[in-house]
């Protein structure tokens, strides 16, 4: 069977007006005639009392005129009743409805005298026609007010369901793929919010659309330089060209390793990226993680006439010691690449209030200010024009990225096209432990001078 439609927002808000109104005037009427008969039924019984009361006094003159209940004062009293309206009976009850009274001659009680309606209705025509006409005003202005409601409900149905229909006819176009779709905000403040909110999501999934367009050109252009240069030289193997079989091998040998740490860059990105990525938290001194990490690169940044200097302040986190030190191991990576002949590297340890700060500070080509907020994405690299060997695949900064966020921290950069970038961690600290004598370090045989 099939299921009946939901009703759209102006059809719904229109039923829960016109039921409201519908609703408001049907209790209305109700208590307004459940009080009006009430107090017309009391109207006219005090009418009725009152007529016994003065037909009893009318009894009594007659009485006395004829000198008792004769036949003529009978015939005299049903006449007058008549004219009243009435019926009566002498000494007797009648049916309801009706009222007696006392009938007195000089305080003497000569009879009573009973009297109803002679129709044998309590309420007289004008007062059942007044409850009549009062049901009919009832009925008139629940009509209207129900018709009233009605347009009010598609009134306001329309001024709060347009800028509904907006939003959502924008984000069908984003769910067909057309991200670049937008919604003119409009209404009141929340519908102005949610269309504000709902443009906000389509620039960041462009942005990301984006983003994975790049990504999968990167890691295609990634892989294929050395698998070509690879399928190359064995091609070449194989038609003989090649006279030296040894360089051959080192060359096949060293683009294997390129894919290799390729494939375990992104290996490691996937795992730290994991919902359930897990660290073993220990107690561990940031400085002596920084120190390894010094120790491992100044050869390098010699080698490159790159100046390097360390500046260490004992401090303790709570961290996994390896994964702290792949972050240190690619910021170093990160500025050695970035950071051209005759520049200078610091490497600095210390604390702040309740943090720890490990920071690499370079004097290399620099972010673009429009370039900051996506140092930190997969395959992302602000110089297009720099070749893939030297701006590497792009990914070691978003490991950085997880792992510090792993370790409950944060990552910052500032940086200036041509005046170099500082990359500043902040992990939450245990305190500081006495390990070293001084209160702060230096390590000057790490330092390699600056080429003049």
């Amino acid at each position: 069977m099939r299921m009946p439609r939901r009703l759209g927002l102006r059809a719904r808000l229109a039923i829960a007006l016109v039921g409201i109104a519908v609703l408001a005037v049907g209790l209305a009427t109700f208590l307004s005639n459940r009080g009006l008969h009430s107090r017309v039924t009391a109207s006219a019984e005090a009418r009725l009392e009152r007529s016994a009361e003065h037909f009893a006094d009318v009894a009594a003159a007659v009485y006395r005129e004829e000198g008792g209940w004769t036949p003529n004062a009978k015939r005299t009293l049903g006449h007058l009743a008549l004219l009243d309206g009435l019926r009566f009976r002498l000494d007797g009850p009648l049916p309801e409805p009706a009222a007696t009274a006392t009938v007195l001659v000089s305080d003497r009680q000569v009879g009573t005298i009973a009297v109803a309606p002679a129709g044998a209705q309590l309420l007289t025509p004008e007062e059942e026609h007044l409850q009549t006409s009062v049901n009919r005003l009832h009925l008139a202005a629940g009509a209207a007010s129900a018709l009233a409601a009605l347009l009010l409900a598609f009134l306001l149905a329309e001024t709060l369901s347009r800028p509904l229909r907006r939003i959502r006819d924008a984000a069908q176009q984003i769910e067909q793929g057309d991200l670049g779709a937008r919604v003119e905000p409009s209404g009141d403040s929340e519908m102005r919010a949610v269309g504000h909110a709902l443009n906000r999501l389509a620039e960041t999934l462009e942005h990301e659309e984006e983003i994975r367009k790049s990504s999968v050109a990167d890691l295609a252009h990634e892989i294929r330089t050395p698998v070509s240069a690879l399928l190359s030289r064995i091609e070449a193997a194989q038609d003989g060209v090649l006279a030296d079989e040894a360089d051959n091998l080192d060359a096949m040998h060293a683009e294997t390793l390129r894919l290799v740490r390729l494939l375990d860059d992104l290996a490691s990105l996937a795992e730290a990226e994991q919902p359930g990525f897990l660290i073993e938290k220990h107690v561990v001194d940031l400085d002596e993680v920084g120190l390894r990490g010094a120790e491992a690169f100044a050869p390098l940044f010699a080698a490159k006439e790159i100046g390097f200097s360390t500046e260490f302040e004992p401090v303790a986190v709570r961290g996994d010691v390896d994964r702290l030190g792949q972050v240190v191991s690619n910021l170093l990576s990160n500025a050695l690449r970035y950071t051209e002949l005759g520049g200078r590297v610091d490497l600095r340890v210390r604390r702040e209030e309740t943090s720890a700060v490990l920071e690499v500070a370079d004097t290399g080509v620099g972010i673009a200010p429009e370039d900051l907020k996506h140092v930190f994405k997969r395959f992302w690299r602000g110089e297009k024009s720099r070749s893939r060997a030297t701006g590497g695949a792009g990914i070691g900064l978003a490991i950085v990225h997880e792992l510090v966020r792993a370790h409950d921290g944060r990552i910052d950069v500032e940086s200036r096209p041509g005046a170099g970038s500082t990359f500043r961690v902040s992990l939450p600290t245990l305190g500081t432990r006495g390990l070293h004598e001084n209160g702060r370090t230096t390590s000057p045989d790490l330092q390699t001078p600056a080429r003049p």
